[in-house]
């Protein structure tokens, strides 16, 4: 359980002081005086989800940038210890809900963080039908539809291929370190794919819908449809990162 947290951002002069006092949450913004934070206990819940021992201890830009954006962060858990963490210009994959977080404390008002929270695609395609088995249709084709979900705060891949008349198989992963890590690669191109428009309808070819959903709550979608082994250039190098991640699990979008 969080006994004490302390948040400083250098260029807003801003600090911000958590300590637990007789079961209670109290803060402080500046050097102001401490009072009792109204909600606490659902407070600590929520930062318990943000899985703060699983941040690293510094955050850095791959280039060192041309104007310096500190933050630094100190906690003591009664389950993890004493940590500290500090950045420039980079942060962890929570950082947009730990910052929503914090704007909760009265007083405190942080610039939103426009981050990628979820992933949504959905293959529509046929098949030849296998036959052979009572269960199958007796129709030459059947459906095929393909799922993939990458969602930020459950931490999870999910990816579910549904035959007609065979079922459905569900693959799943969880990670709290790569699946932030992963959004975040996939929301550097995110404004390329949104020129991969594809107003072409084929209902003898397989298609494609996509959705970006972002914290700030804006959605970007859009659909392509695959002819052959051809899809949007950002689509393929993204369906790469995909294989990578689930290993030996493939898909017909993947």
């Amino acid at each position: 359980m969080l006994e004490q947290l302390c948040f400083e951002i250098e260029d807003m002069n801003l600090k911000v002081e958590l300590a637990v006092r007789e079961r209670q949450l109290c803060y402080r913004v500046g050097d102001g005086e401490f009072a009792v934070l109204d909600g606490g206990r659902r407070w600590l819940r929520r930062l318990e989800k943000l899985h703060l021992g699983s941040w690293r201890a510094s955050y850095q830009p791959p280039v060192p940038p041309e104007q310096h954006s500190l933050w630094r962060l100190s906690f003591k858990d009664s389950k993890l210890g004493t940590r500290r963490i500090v950045g420039d210009n980079a942060h962890p994959g929570s950082w947009a809900a730990f910052i929503d977080l914090m704007n909760e404390i009265p007083g405190v008002e942080i610039n939103r963080v426009r981050q990628l929270e979820q992933v949504a695609l959905i293959l529509h395609d046929t098949m030849d039908n296998p036959r052979g088995n009572i269960y199958l249709p007796k129709s030459k084709k059947i459906s095929l539809v393909e799922k993939l979900i990458i969602n930020r705060g459950k931490h999870i891949l999910v990816f579910t291929r549904h035959k007609q008349g065979l079922g459905t198989e569900r693959h799943a992963f969880d990670s709290v370190r790569n699946v932030p890590l992963l959004l975040e690669r996939i929301a550097e191109h995110a404004a390329e794919w949104q020129v991969q428009q594809d107003g072409v309808t084929d209902d003898f070819l397989p298609r494609v819908e996509w959705k970006l959903s972002w914290r700030d709550g804006s959605e970007d979608t859009g659909c392509y449809v695959l002819r052959g082994d051809a899809m949007p250039e950002p689509w393929k190098n993204f369906m790469e990162e995909i294989g990578k991640f689930t290993g030996n699990v493939r898909g017909r979008i993947f």
